[in-house]
């Protein structure tokens, strides 16, 4: 790396390495004059250059003073949800979430009372839908949690849970409805946590079930949403945007995902509420940009490799458990 940077003129210099899995992690430490862009103008020499799968996540670590230069040497490994959740021990928390595994070899639990909304995007073979079936696992067993599921695709990609989740909808009607029966239930549940004086169910996660809603391919419902033919026009996203400022006290969780992070998708009011961010691979920075607020998802490498940005985590690369429909039915971690 050191040879790399030199023959770039980078004047910066690699302390130290580590690898983890398909990853090699270099820390470079900049000398006075140089900056973070010239390390991500040339992110394609230093692939070329480090024959690497991919081009460079370049992520500046303040605290330690470096920046991290993440290159993939081979193919993304498959981690088995299963396999990581036996193994685990389940953090406190309201609801923690089991993602996957971290770089530095940690696992990924996501709390959603301290990133209460997320948006997970991703193109097509990048892991996007893994991760949704990956959350699901989490919670399709436990009592205390009421799953909706919204699934534009007709079926394709949640049918296999409508015996086990509390709504499936599968247009953007449906999607309508079930997001009227959403927010009454959090009006209902704020005056009974009012009533026993209590502000939040973080006070006392047992006092309530917790809901998680997941929306995938909400470009298609935005784009009906904005159409003017549409009766109903602009309706879906002001009751997102509703429910999303108003439902974390209420123990009401928000997931969606879309594999074109554009801004008429994922526009300004949903990403001021929805603080936590997933990129699987998507297709350009632009697209990074929109969903992350900053590049490095456009190098990705696929099947599962993601970056999370998020109040608790910062910006972080990990790589999604693996699991399946088929297999979340047979039953997964309860609480």
């Amino acid at each position: 790396m050191n040879e790399v940077l030199a023959g770039f003129k980078i004047k910066a210099t690699c302390e130290k390495v580590n690898r983890r899995r398909h990853l090699a992690m270099y820390d470079v430490r900049l000398e006075p004059g140089c900056r973070i862009r010239q390390l991500e103008i040339y992110s394609r020499e230093i692939a070329l250059a480090l024959k690497s799968k991919s081009n460079p996540v370049v992520q500046s670590i303040p605290e330690e003073g470096i920046v991290r230069i993440t290159v993939a040497e081979r193919g993304s490994e498959v981690l088995s949800f299963r396999e990581l959740a036996e193994e685990a021990q389940q953090p406190e928390g309201v609801l923690p979430l089991l993602l996957g595994e971290l770089d530095t070899g940690e696992l990924l639990w996501t709390r959603m009372e301290k990133n209460p909304h997320m948006i997970v995007a991703g193109e097509t073979g990048s892991g996007k839908s893994t991760l949704l079936h990956t959350i699901i696992a989490n919670v399709i067993d436990r009592s205390d949690v009421w799953l909706y599921l919204v699934d534009p695709k007709h079926g394709l990609e949640f049918g296999d849970y409508e015996t086990k989740a509390y709504g499936v909808a599968y247009d953007y009607d449906a999607a309508l409805r079930m997001l009227d029966e959403i927010r009454l239930n959090m009006e209902l549940r704020s005056r009974f946590l009012n009533s026993i004086g209590q502000r939040s169910i973080e006070d006392n996660p047992s006092v309530l079930p917790k809901m998680l809603v997941i929306i995938d391919e909400i470009a298609s419902l935005m784009l009906w949403d904005s159409n003017k033919k549409n009766p109903n026009r602009g309706q879906f996203e002001m009751k997102l945007i509703e429910i999303a400022q108003k439902s974390r006290a209420a123990g009401i969780y928000i997931v969606i995902a879309t594999q074109r992070p554009s801004v008429d998708v994922v526009t300004g009011l949903i990403k001021a509420n929805f603080p936590a961010r997933i990129a699987c691979r998507v297709s350009s920075a632009v697209d990074s940009k929109v969903v992350l607020d900053q590049t490095g998802a456009e190098a990705l490498l696929g099947r599962g490799d993601a970056i999370i940005s998020s109040p608790e985590f910062g910006f972080a690369k990990f790589q999604v458990a693996f699991t399946t429909p088929k297999e979340n039915i047979k039953g997964s971690i309860a609480a």
